[in-house]
């Protein structure tokens, strides 16, 4: 064991207002982030903490790809983890961090594999009707990432996991947790590591030599850090207010393309850093009023050389990002369950970089503000209606390309119908037109570091739309096992694509509203305990893209399946088998050339000696099947797990 990163773990873990929701079907899942929103316009496909771990999903990315309609996306240079969500990338559906907006300033993405899930309480993905009270840019949907909070008057946690592959000690994983809870309030301290030496190559890649050597892929490690403090007051039973501070430090590495191709070859982060300064609070002003608030503080820093060969002159790249913000809702209960909401939010993205070390900074800066009211309409017993508006506005405040008054606005609408059967089951349908503002990286772009081509800059991009119209229909089988079925259109205008303009002769790339997508699909699950001995999830998605200015959707498969069962022979035992697999992919929106489909089986035992001491054993990637998400960047190879866990 390596005790001295484990060391450095412990010492980081010694040193919003939570709510018990059933959300999902067939099982209840406590400890969810009551997101702003009412609460019939809650209905969002989750995942617990317990099943992130027992089906070895170590980072956000892992784990929000099991869910129906989403698929994992890569961008291969960057070593990148990002998803889409029924058809919308990661820009469209965008991510919270404890109710916090959470995203690079400049490009409006987010590395999810950075995310760890040792210390998350659950992950939520919105997929239909997403309440407009979040704020803006909620295009296709959102995604909560909630962390724990304690609630014994002392609990904690410790746990260490070895990885193995190729006949070495490939990785670790590894977490802390303590955390104290009375009349008062809380506190909390958590840290963790996941540290990857090499990504294992799978045997039948393994003669590559571009690929690397001894099995281990070339320039293909990585290292994520992440401490927490979280400090909480609950002056009554009904209010509560959190402050928490979070520091996660990462480094990691890029493999080369198999295929040989791009300027760059060797990518490399020394520094992929972010750290958050955020406040929530709840206060219950009267019986039927309540004030929602929340004020945060984001930085990202990261450092990138490229090479374009082993022991080459790097290019350089530098951005010290950060977001501050504020948000606050107010929440009024009118007649019977009726409830009337407003909600109104501000936030500044600045971007800084640099070209080559000390060289000179760019900086470019918005200001974007929204303002929401949404109404929750107790219709009849079992009707209920939910309807929704709100106004963005973003304001370019600063920027060294020469653009400062690009101004844009959108307006956004949403309204949902839920009706109650028998049996609990429920059948919901919903239509909405939201937007999504142009990142600063759309509108100021000038080249592309992966193939060395130049850009125009486009600061009057207007936002990107999409009508959606979703029927979902949950259902029970018993008390304890669920199912739950959707169909849903979705029809992108303005979409932002690039396209070749001349100047003089020579030809450029410039981002221009020139796309229209429509996306169909159907997503299908179930989900819960079986029997005594056995727990099971299932679910298939299929998606149908029809682009018109384009020829493809890159990296969008029409079929994705994802299945877990759970044997419990005995009380002590558990033992998963986790099956995923997707058809096959096009490479590039402008040729037919295809990435081939696959199936991959992990498997992982679990065993509880009690008194809070249990211990697992896990293989991923089962058969050693050679798969990629992006051309050139094959995925981890068959790698096994020892692990131990101690909670009290």
């Amino acid at each position: 064991m390596k005790l001295k990163p484990l060391c450095y773990c412990l010492s980081l873990a010694l040193l919003p207002s939570i709510a018990i929701a059933d959300t999902t079907y067939g099982q209840s899942t406590p400890d969810l982030l009551t997101v702003w929103s009412s609460p019939i316009a809650a209905n969002p496909d989750v995942l617990t903490q317990a099943q992130m771990l027992e089906q070895n999903k170590v980072n956000a990315a892992q784990a929000i790809a099991t869910l129906p309609g989403v698929v994992m996306q890569k961008s291969g240079n960057r070593n990148e983890y990002t998803i889409k969500v029924r058809g919308f990338d990661s820009r469209q559906v965008p991510v919270f961090f404890d109710g916090i907006p959470t995203y690079v300033p400049y490009d409006g993405n987010l590395d999810l594999a950075r995310f760890t899930t040792n210390d998350l309480a659950s992950i939520e993905v919105n997929k239909g009707y997403t309440s407009l009270l979040q704020g803006p840019n909620l295009m296709g949907g959102a995604i909560n990432i909630t962390t724990a909070t304690p609630k014994k008057p002392l609990e904690g946690s410790i746990a260490y996991s070895q990885g193995f592959a190729r006949g070495a000690d490939y990785a670790h994983n590894m977490s802390a947790r303590l955390g104290a809870r009375n009349d008062l309030g809380f506190i909390q301290v958590s840290g963790s590591q996941l540290k990857q030496r090499f990504t294992p190559i799978p045997g039948a890649d393994e003669n590559n030599a571009v690929a690397g050597t001894h099995g281990r892929r070339n320039n293909s490690a990585t290292d994520d850090k992440r401490g927490m403090l979280k400090v909480g007051w609950t002056p009554r039973a009904s209010d509560e207010y959190t402050l928490t501070y979070v520091k996660q430090n990462g480094e990691k590495n890029s493999p080369p393309s198999t295929l040989g191709k791009g300027k760059f070859k060797y990518w490399a982060w020394p520094d992929y850093n972010k750290e958050s300064y955020y406040y929530s609070g709840i206060t219950q002003i009267t019986d039927g009023i309540n004030l929602q608030s929340r004020a945060y503080h984001d930085k990202f820093e990261n450092t990138l050389y490229m090479y374009p060969k082993k022991g080459g002159i790097p290019d350089y790249s530098h951005y010290d990002d950060y977001s501050t913000g504020a948000a606050l809702q107010l929440g009024i209960d009118t007649r019977d369950s009726d409830q009337l909401s407003f909600a109104a939010h501000w936030k500044d993205d600045v971007h800084r970089a640099q070209k080559e070390k000390g060289g000179d900074w760019m900086r470019y800066k918005d200001r974007t503000w929204s303002l929401a009211t949404e109404y929750q309409w107790v219709v009849t017993n079992d009707l209920d209606l939910v309807s929704a508006i709100s106004y963005d506005w973003r304001d370019s405040i600063d920027t060294d390309k020469g653009a400062n008054d690009n101004k844009q606005t959108a307006f956004n609408w949403e309204m949902m119908a839920k009706y109650s059967l028998a049996n609990d089951d429920s059948v919901r349908f919903s239509v909405s037109d939201r937007s999504r503002f142009p990142t600063q990286k759309e509108r100021y772009t000038t080249e592309k570091p992966k193939d060395g081509s130049k850009g125009i800059i486009n600061p009057d991009l207007d936002p990107e739309r999409a009508l959606s119209f979703d029927l979902t229909y949950k259902g029970h089988i018993t008390d304890k096992w669920g199912y739950q079925t959707s169909i849903y259109y979705n029809r992108v205008s303005d979409a932002i694509m690039a396209h070749t303009v001349y100047r003089d002769g020579n030809a450029f790339f410039q981002n221009q509203n020139s796309g229209r997508v429509n996306y169909m699909g159907l997503d299908l699950g179930t989900k819960g305990n079986v029997t005594d001995w056995l727990e099971l999830g299932l679910n298939y998605s299929y998606i149908h893209s029809d682009p018109k200015q384009i020829e493809h959707i890159e990296g969008l498969p029409k079929h994705k399946a994802y299945m877990w069962m759970t044997f419990i022979p005995v009380e002590q035992v558990r033992v998963t088998i986790m099956e995923e697999a997707q058809g096959w992919t096009y490479n590039r929106i402008d040729e037919d050339n295809k990435l081939a489909g696959y199936a991959k089986t992990d498997l992982r035992l679990d065993y509880n000696f009690g008194y809070g001491v249990s211990a697992n054993a896990s293989v991923n990637n089962l058969f050693d099947k050679s798969y990629e998400y992006t051309q050139g960047y094959m995925e981890d190879g068959r790698n096994y797990w020892l692990g131990v866990e101690y909670k009290f």
